[in-house]
């Protein structure tokens, strides 16, 4: 059922969807995987080596940032991405293209979150070129790390021993002063000892020196130890055995999941433009009438100039009791008011009126009713073909006074009663004389001369043939075709019916594909193999007897 015409949409309509465009998805599944499969052995291999570097805190930190509770106050993530920046400058590519004496491949650096851990990941089509590569960066990365926390630590000794010396100067100024002046004279009995300011100058000068002399001793020792490396190498890469762009399962399972979702979009696609009637439920949707009956698809069928009576050739068949399901449906119709003229057409052609009209005559016939099959189709009369008659005599003569009624009906060869009204000589203008005084009283002559008066008109879309006989009889059968018959199609057919108060009675669907569409209707076809099958055994037997009865005769 299409999905624009649906209020709510249950599992069972999507299910239907993809049920009915399982050919989509499986040629769109198949095709993705299938291109997946040869990227993964027709692409270039590359193969992708990774080392894994310890990030540590650098002495110097531990020497000028603060503290908070014995906790560094240095922000971690922010750490991590800085040393990314170094490991990313052009310094250390240089050097490691120096290192490598060949251009680098592109390399990535990537925070393993939660740690101070950095990934260090190279691709190449030679896998020993990746893993050299990465090998280099990392060794250089920790090279150009060490280097600049001795630099750091070399400049602030540096520092230090010159504000040391700075207080040196200053301590030996203070001494010269403190030489070349007399000391002060003791003081009285009673009265606190003079207190000279150089002194307190000298002592403070003399810790501030202490103090960096410390610093400085504590900068040697981190210089030391920085120059046995401030970061570790975790994992040193090795080449890869396996490229990473050639797995054909992990190719194929991703061509899968990527081809499941596009040939679901697909098919739900498909089913929004798809404008053609599918279903008994399309049908009612799209004209508001009832489906009187569901025709399955035969395969003699497939030729559109097929003239088979599969009522009267297979009596037994699936598509036979069909169309005794909708002359019990016609019949149950009428009982409250009788229906003595049929008309059977449809929006477009192609969609199987005629061959509609001629089963259900049959099949009226056989349920005792006298049928008279009166052909109106006068650009593209075919009824006559179904009963192997002739179009040389029929409604035009009739109308054109060259023929009487009775000479115009011909009789059906077999044991059915069924007459035949063909179209005869094809006219200049078929809708005016369909229209005419005559061609009304002819009709009405035709209907009382037979229970059941079935015409066959053209299409209502091409032409207003079959709006003029819309207007003249009891009812109207609208037939449409699964699969060809367009929604909108019918729509129209039924605007421009209804707009002649033409007395739609129901519609059929021929053409029904899926016994799933029609077999609650009336069944599958195995009671009709079963009686085939009866048939044929009965008839080896009655040949079997005949054959007794022939040898025993010639004795």
């Amino acid at each position: 059922m299409a999905l624009e015409e649906h209020a709510t949409l249950e599992l069972r309509d999507y299910l239907r969807v993809l049920r009915r465009r399982k050919w989509i998805i499986a040629v769109t599944m198949l095709l993705c995987m299938g291109a997946a499969l040869a990227m993964a052995f027709v692409e270039k291999p590359i193969y992708a080596a990774d080392a894994r570097v310890l990030l540590k805190r650098r002495f110097v930190e531990t020497l000028f940032v603060p503290t908070a509770n014995g906790q560094s106050t240095i922000d971690a993530e922010r750490q991590r991405n800085n040393e990314i920046q170094v490991m990313k400058s052009p310094e250390v590519r240089q050097d490691v293209e120096k290192e490598l004496g060949r251009p680098a491949d592109d390399v990535e650096f990537t925070a393993v979150e939660g740690t101070d851990v950095v990934a260090i990941s190279a691709r190449s089509s030679n896998p020993k070129r990746a893993a050299e590569t990465v090998n280099t960066f990392a060794d250089t990365y920790i090279t150009v790390r060490r280097d600049l926390a001795v630099n750091e630590l070399l400049e602030a000794g540096t520092q230090i021993q010159v504000e040391i010396d700075k207080i040196d100067q200053k301590i030996a100024e203070l001494d010269a002063s403190l030489v070349a002046t007399p000391p002060l004279p003791p003081p009285e009995e009673g009265e606190p000892a003079p207190i000279d300011e150089r002194e307190v100058s000298k002592s403070r000068l003399e810790g501030q020196r202490l103090s960096f002399l410390q610093q400085l001793d504590r900068i040697e020792t981190g210089a030391v130890v920085e120059q046995q490396g401030g970061a570790n190498l975790l994992a040193r890469a090795t080449a890869p055995a396996k490229p990473v762009n050639q797995d054909p399962v992990r190719n194929g399972l991703g061509g899968l999941a990527i081809g499941v979702v596009l040939a679901v979009a697909l098919a739900f696609l498909r089913e929004y433009l798809d404008d053609t009637i599918k279903t008994k439920d399309d049908l009612e949707s799209a004209t508001g009438l009832t489906v009187v009956g569901l025709i399955p698809s035969l395969p003699e069928w497939k030729n559109r100039d097929a003239t088979q009576l599969i009522s009267m050739a297979q009596s037994g068949s699936p598509a036979a009791e069909a169309y005794r399901t909708v002359r019990t449906s016609v019949e149950f119709l009428g009982l409250d008011q009788p229906i003595g003229s049929l008309q059977v057409t449809s929006a477009v052609a192609g969609e199987g009126k005629t061959t509609t009209l001629a089963n259900l005559a049959t099949t009226f016939a056989r349920a005792g009713q006298r049928v008279i099959v009166l052909c109106c189709d006068m650009r593209r009369p075919r009824i006559h073909e179904f009963f192997g008659l002739t179009n040389r005599v029929g409604f035009t003569s009739v109308l054109l006074g060259d023929a009487p009624i009775a000479d115009a009906i011909q009789r059906v060869p077999g044991e059915l009663p069924i007459g035949l009204v063909a179209s005869g000589p094809r006219p200049p203008n078929p809708a005016e004389l369909l229209a005419s005084h005559r061609a009304v009283g002819v009709i009405e002559a035709l209907d009382r001369r037979c229970d059941l008066l079935l015409i066959d008109s053209p299409p209502v879309l091409p032409v207003t043939d079959a709006l003029v006989i819309a207007g003249l009889v009891d009812g109207v059968l609208l037939v449409g075709n699964s699969g060809s018959t367009t929604k909108r199609g019918v729509r129209r057919a039924v605007e421009l019916l209804r707009q002649v108060d033409a007395p739609l009675i129901g519609a059929i669907l021929n053409g029904v594909r899926s016994k799933s569409e029609y077999a609650y209707v009336y069944g599958d076809d195995r009671y009709y193999k079963q009686e085939k099958k009866a048939g044929q055994a009965a008839e080896r037997r009655n040949g079997s007897r005949r054959t007794r009865e022939r040898t025993r005769a010639s004795r």
